[in-house]
């Protein structure tokens, strides 16, 4: 009888430590809820991005590095030269600047201001799309030609986000013009280069792919998502 109670006990300590082993080893990034503010403080500048207080209700498992996120978005300056001649160019250059301090707070990597730095001077970044999607799909595709060319950049995790995030902004503007082809292509981008994004091992990028999914829109108030896009149904 004891030997089948301590059996028992032993079964059960077992149990009970693969559970708690299995609760810290799993990844919480996708189902962290973090209201869209990780999401606005990498790709806007307004209201209602990222702050410290917001870590007390974030994952456990996030917090640190969402705190070493901040700490590295605060401390960032930017390196870009502005080449500005006019009031839209003026703009455009914020909004590299932008990209360049999200990379930054993103990456802690060696050499990543200078990359970040050498990405967005030569980037094609356009201000204002114009509810068109030619402007987010030059944006994606010049990146998704830059990650070809260098699959094991230090950029590679950004790429997947960015990529994404451009072709769900193309995906809504293709809607508005009830452009069907235009949605599939950019729903067909979109859910594989999200798809890479969750894969990331850095906690940080699959919590960003998921604020962004869930987003109503990036760009254009749609009724359509391009990670549920069936052009057929």
């Amino acid at each position: 009888m004891m030997r089948i109670r301590h059996r028992f006990a032993l079964v059960v300590s077992l149990a009970l430590s693969a559970a708690v082993l299995g609760a810290q080893g799993a990844a919480p990034a996708a189902d962290a809820d973090l209201h869209g503010k990780l999401y606005k403080s990498v790709f806007s500048a307004g209201a209602g991005t990222l702050a410290a207080a917001d870590l007390a209700t974030a994952p456990a498992a996030l917090r640190e590095r969402l705190a070493k996120y901040l700490s590295r978005r605060a401390a960032f300056k930017s390196s870009y030269k502005s080449q500005a001649d006019s009031f839209d160019s003026v703009r455009v250059d914020a909004k590299r600047r932008l990209l360049e301090q999200a990379i930054v707070a993103l990456i802690d990597a060696p050499g990543i201001e200078r990359t970040a730095t050498d990405y967005v001077a030569s980037a094609p970044i356009n201000y204002e799309w114009k509810g068109m999607p030619e402007g987010p799909l030059e944006e994606a595709n010049h990146a998704e030609a830059l990650l070809k060319k260098d699959p094991s950049s230090p950029l590679a995790p950004w790429f997947y986000v960015f990529i994404a995030h451009r072709q769900r902004a193309a995906f809504e503007a293709a809607e508005g013009q009830k452009n069907q082809d235009g949605m599939k292509a950019a729903a067909k981008k979109y859910r594989a280069f999200a798809e890479r994004a969750r894969a990331v091992p850095d906690a940080i990028f699959p919590a960003l792919l998921a604020d962004m999914e869930r987003q109503p829109y990036v760009y254009l108030k749609t009724t359509a998502h391009p990670r549920d896009y069936n052009p057929d149904a």
